[in-house]
């Protein structure tokens, strides 16, 4: 099948990462794969297009939008059309009605609810929502009926995040000493993302440093609020004397990272790329602290996408440095909590599987529209 991939990435963010790994796999099956995006920041060898689907508050743009989008479609003959946002799909709705092929949207978050969203969610012929709270806020608040939604996870490429053997080059690379202990988060600095790791730097890192001596903070990421954290990195480092918390920026080694790390904190890709890789994992999203992953709270991690997906609540900044030092002080439960988290990525979101998943989606939309086409087909016989 010829695919056309839609996002409108403005910085790399986990829908990048998805359809990456996803396109990667998708690639190996022996499907052709277009993509179309405002910017793309992962190196892939396939057609791209850069459409800025973020300008939309003009309907003439959006106008312009669909009809770029159907000319791609002509243009690379495509079979099926993958959305992956809500700006993305929008357009790609309008423009698969009008080229007549099939449509699905990754749903990968609680989107903003609005009236026009209610009354025209063109999310398409399908959706595939990566977690059940997703799944449930569809039904609930966009009026998806149960049987349009397919419920398949992040799926992780297992070989790539596996445990690592880490270089001393790389440690030295970023000025940690041979037997230091480390903490890694990953993430984009912008959003609520960006707001939740400036609140832990001031708000539960300090405790910790103080507790541990030898630590070190890496902090993977980019985005607006750069600057931002810089400063409230800056403070930490002056208030313990010595560069304790890192800004890497931007990383493309990531399961290298993470095989550095003593225990990772993350949502959502994160939380299973590093558990892929035998780390321990703190939970904490956007919207809510889960805690330190153990078979006791998994079931909710990944129903909440590791805290991105639910309702809002507070989170307990002395009970996230409390986790944090207790198990840094216990090697074998790191060790044991790593094996732990790597049988369960293997398990449930190896991304083979989760590609299987999702071509039998695109598999079930093109053989209903051949049969309504037949039977089109059939009704003007018999007139």
């Amino acid at each position: 099948m010829n695919i056309l991939f839609v996002l409108s990435q403005m910085e790399l963010t986990g829908a990048e990462t998805y359809a990456v790994s996803l396109i990667q796999r998708l690639q190996d099956m022996g499907h052709k794969i277009i993509m179309v995006s405002d910017t793309l920041n992962s190196e892939l060898n396939i057609p791209y297009y850069s459409i800025n689907l973020n300008n939309r508050k003009s309907p003439l743009n959006r106008i312009k939008h669909v009809l770029s989008l159907i000319r791609i479609i002509r243009q690379e003959n495509i079979t099926i059309i993958h959305a992956h946002s809500r700006a993305s799909s929008w357009p790609a709705y309008f423009a698969s009605r009008i080229a007549n092929i099939p449509l699905v949207t990754t749903a990968h978050c609680i989107y903003p609810v609005h009236l026009s969203s209610k009354l025209m969610p063109c999310f398409g012929d399908k959706i595939i929502a990566i977690s059940e709270a997703v799944m449930d806020h569809l039904i609930k608040d966009f009026g998806i009926k149960n049987n349009n939604i397919s419920l398949i996870p992040n799926g992780i490429a297992v070989n790539r995040f596996s445990p690592q053997i880490v270089l001393n080059e790389l440690r030295e690379e970023l000025g940690i000493q041979p037997d230091a202990r480390v903490i890694s988060w990953v993430g984009r600095f912008s959003g609520g993302r960006g707001k939740l790791i400036e609140e832990m730097v001031e708000r539960a890192f300090p405790e910790v440093l103080m507790n541990i001596p030898d630590l070190n903070i890496l902090i993977v990421g980019g985005g607006e609020r750069t600057a931002l954290m810089e400063a409230r990195v800056r403070a930490v480092n002056q208030q313990f004397n010595r560069e304790i918390i890192r800004l890497t920026g931007l990383r493309y080694d990531t399961p290298q990272i993470y095989g550095l790390s003593d225990m990772v904190i993350g949502a959502g890709r994160v939380a299973l790329e590093a558990m892929s890789c035998a780390r321990p994992v703190i939970a904490v999203g956007e919207r809510k602290y889960i805690g330190l992953l153990t078979p006791l709270n998994i079931e909710e991690g990944i129903t909440t996408n590791f805290g991105d997906c639910c309702q809002m609540q507070a989170i307990n900044w002395k009970a996230m440095s409390r986790t944090m030092i207790e198990l840094l002080k216990d090697k074998d439960r790191i060790k044991q909590l790593g094996t732990w988290g790597r049988e369960v990525v293997v398990s449930r979101f190896n991304l083979d599987m989760v590609a299987g998943k999702v071509v039998g989606v695109y598999e079930g939309m093109f053989h209903a529209k051949i049969r309504r086409r037949a039977e089109v087909r059939k009704g003007g016989e018999c007139l």
